[in-house]
């Protein structure tokens, strides 16, 4: 009698059923190379166009003045001037003024004017808010609070020190 085993039976199927098997479609066509064709985008928002600098030029000296303007195709534009400010024999500060401009996003154009010097940055533009005025009655304390006579350093601490 012929004695198969299980392992000899199922080994037969495995081989059977891939012997039977029908290729797959994509296996048994010949290669073929892939061609990469353009797409055709309005914008590559991962390549923007580059702007074109219409006008850019600078002048440094080794005494501090300075002065700069740049202009862009898309309407962005800065200058400054700057210049050494002597405040008295031993300091000294560095003072600017300039304008820059340029579109919002939403299409508002817009442009400041500003100044630097030793009280720190000023601009001045109609896009920026406005304050609105001080309350009568807190105008009246700080005009009181002003009129004061100046304290002695160091006084609120010599009070509560016992």
């Amino acid at each position: 009698m012929l004695e198969i085993s299980t392992d000899k039976v199922l080994a037969l199927c495995f081989v059977g059923l891939a012997a039977a098997a029908k290729p797959s479609p994509r296996l048994a066509r010949a290669p073929q190379q892939y061609v990469a064709q353009p797409q055709q985008y309005a914008v590559d928002p991962l390549k923007p166009k580059p702007i074109a600098i219409l006008s850019q030029n600078a002048n440094s000296q080794y005494d501090g003045n300075f002065n700069y303007d740049f202009q862009s195709e898309n309407g962005i534009a800065q200058e400054a001037v700057g210049s050494v400010k002597v405040l008295d024999p031993e300091h000294q500060a560095q003072v600017m003024q300039g304008r820059y401009a340029y579109t919002a996003p939403d299409g508002t154009p817009i442009e400041a004017t500003w100044f630097a010097d030793e009280t720190g940055f000023h601009v001045q533009g109609a896009h920026l808010p406005v304050a609105p005025p001080i309350p009568e009655a807190i105008a009246r304390s700080l005009e009181y609070i002003r009129s004061l006579p100046p304290s002695k350093e160091g006084q609120y601490n010599q009070q509560y020190k016992q």
